[in-house]
């Protein structure tokens, strides 16, 4: 059993808006149990996740937590696999509404601890930097989308260049070799982002890897075309043989590209080589993938000048999609502030209390 937390994403900002797996909580809230958080921003909600995390954690090592990609210091979830028990920030850009609330859900509500007078007098400010705030998430999503479009104008070009029946052959290749002594049987999928684009920049958790899988597939596609095919044959592959895989989605097309594979059972991850993974931070690779071992590389050398110019002038819109996203967590702090003005912290400690001890008796068992 893993002994250290791992470290995702389950939503970011994408070309297409704020996307989010966190659906993947309410639909295994059945078998477990799910701590619905509501409350505004700077209200305790982050800070109540990290205290039952350490909490829960001195029966149950393995968990993860859930950053928030506005602000990766900020905790959006805690979960913890074994035992079934999750909590979630279930706030706007990631509502969760219970589904069975009660029988599947604990819904912790720190609305009622806060002087709504107070905010009510402070309305105007607090609409004023909301509407700021959200005009800089529109802007970022913009500088996401036109970065996006012509990084799959790249893609598209190394996409023809392809030899998809070696891509093919690889794929079944590699995983007839790591699972040769396995028996076939229903796999277990859990949608996550290890890498995202933030106010800190594009960043990722290689430790996630370190601590999952010592044995490294370190796929390297500056296009993404190959390693996008590559790891969807793997992952279709792997899904036959009764794993769990963490198939970590790319942040630019979170609902359609993968970019890296965990399978913690197999101690095996395949990672797509990029700057929010240091390679450094990474294991030894065990196999080094290049995607020239499926290109036709004198067909894709004669569109090197637009392939370049589409190169840079994306690294410029994503360098102006983390300005955006400063902007707004600058501005974001304000509204805190605001909020965090307005609470009565003796009432949230007291809820925050209640909370941790509830789920302290469901992973006990003393809750049925």
């Amino acid at each position: 059993m893993l002994e250290c937390p791992m470290h995702f994403f389950l939503g970011a900002n994408s070309p297409a808006g704020f996307v989010s797996f966190y659906d993947e909580l309410t639909s295994q809230a059945g078998e477990g149990r799910l701590f619905v958080i509501k409350g505004g921003p700077g209200t305790g909600k982050s800070t109540l996740m990290r205290r039952m995390a350490e909490a829960l954690s001195r029966r149950e090592a393995e968990m993860e937590y859930i950053h928030c990609s506005s602000d990766p210091d900020s905790l959006d979830a805690v979960i913890f696999p074994r035992s079934g028990i999750a909590a979630a920030d279930a706030t706007p850009p990631h509502v969760i509404e219970p589904q069975c609330p009660g029988a599947c859900e604990t819904v912790v509500s720190l609305c009622g601890c806060w002087d709504e007078e107070l905010l009510q007098e402070r309305r105007q400010e607090i609409t004023s930097l909301c509407r700021q705030n959200s005009l800089c998430h529109q802007q970022c999503v913009r500088f996401l989308s036109a970065a996006h479009s012509l990084l799959s104008d790249n893609m598209s070009i190394a996409v023809s260049c392809l030899d998809t029946r070696k891509i093919a052959k690889t794929a079944a290749g590699i995983v007839a070799r790591e699972c040769r002594r396995r028996k076939r049987g229903p796999s277990v999928e859990k949608k996550r982002l290890l890498t995202a684009v933030t106010p800190k920049g594009n960043i990722g958790f290689p430790e996630t890897v370190a601590a999952l899988c010592p044995r490294l597939y370190y796929i390297k596609d500056p296009y993404g075309a190959a390693s996008g095919m590559l790891l969807a044959s793997i992952r279709s592959l792997l899904m036959e043989y009764g794993l769990t895989l963490y198939t970590c989605f790319c942040p630019l097309s979170p609902r359609q590209k993968i970019d890296h594979i965990l399978v913690p059972e197999l101690g095996l991850a395949f990672v797509t080589a990029c700057k929010a993974l240091p390679p450094e931070k990474l294991p030894e690779p065990y196999r080094v993938v290049s995607f020239t071992r499926f290109t036709d590389m004198e067909q894709l050398a004669a569109r090197k000048q637009r392939l370049r110019f589409n190169r840079r002038a994306a690294e410029e819109l994503l360098e102006a999609a983390v300005r955006s996203l400063r902007r707004a967590k600058s501005i974001h702090a304000l509204i805190e502030r605001e909020y965090g003005a307005a609470m009565d912290f003796e009432a949230v400690e007291k809820a925050a209390r209640t909370a941790i001890a509830r789920a302290e008796m469901w992973q006990d068992g003393r809750l049925e």
